[in-house]
């Protein structure tokens, strides 16, 4: 399975305008072409980026998914729109190693880079950590790893229904001494000063 992300940044000047376009492309190829897309914003971080993202269980599937955007008049002319409030776009693919829980409103993103030859025990290592995280939080704990872009980024994801569950959530991890444990663990299989940690709000 993989998940695919449009990661956008927005004049700031024209937000309003940039976010109703891209809620408009994700109802549409939503409601017009099953798609399953997300549209969400960086929560204390760089408040342009905007994200478009949609797990498939294929390439193949998101090959399709391409095509009927691309032979639809009502997707292209949003695109067509995006030249007015967008300043960059870029897209990323990576392979759902384990699932996330489903969708909540905020999520959590921790992002780092692998020792390419210590891979396997580095995706090893992640899945064992998001295991301990589900039981901590009761949230199942997503593992992703790059297909596109730098193929030694590997991601875990958690969902929250509030910022406040979220930071509840850090702060019962980060007083948890196994927990802890996991970063001193982690020194052989991932380059130092790596690991960065994200959070989006889900837009409805």
């Amino acid at each position: 399975m993989y998940q695919t992300f449009r990661r956008m940044t927005v004049d700031m000047s024209r937000m309003q305008d940039a976010i109703g376009m891209i809620t408009m492309a994700r109802d549409r190829l939503n409601n017009e072409h099953g798609g399953n897309y997300a549209v969400s914003v960086a929560v204390g971080g760089d408040p342009a980026e905007v994200s478009l993202s949609s797990p498939f269980e294929t390439l193949g599937d998101y090959e399709t998914m391409r095509a009927a955007a691309a032979q639809d008049p009502v997707i292209q002319s949003i695109v067509r729109m995006g030249g007015d409030v967008l300043t960059s776009v870029q897209d990323s693919i990576a392979q759902i190693i384990k699932p996330p829980a489903p969708r909540g409103s905020f999520v959590t993103v921790n992002t780092a880079m692998m020792h390419m030859p210590a891979v396997v025990d580095a995706v090893a290592f992640a899945i064992e950590v998001a295991d301990f995280v589900e039981k901590k939080n009761g949230n199942a704990t997503g593992v992703m790893t790059a297909v596109t872009g730098n193929r030694a980024q590997l991601a875990w994801l958690g969902f929250s229904e509030s910022l406040e569950q979220l930071g509840n959530d850090l702060q019962t991890l980060e007083t948890d001494p196994d927990y802890l444990a996991f970063f001193a663990r982690s020194e052989n299989l991932f380059a130092p000063g790596t690991l960065e940690q994200s959070f989006w709000q889900m837009l409805p």
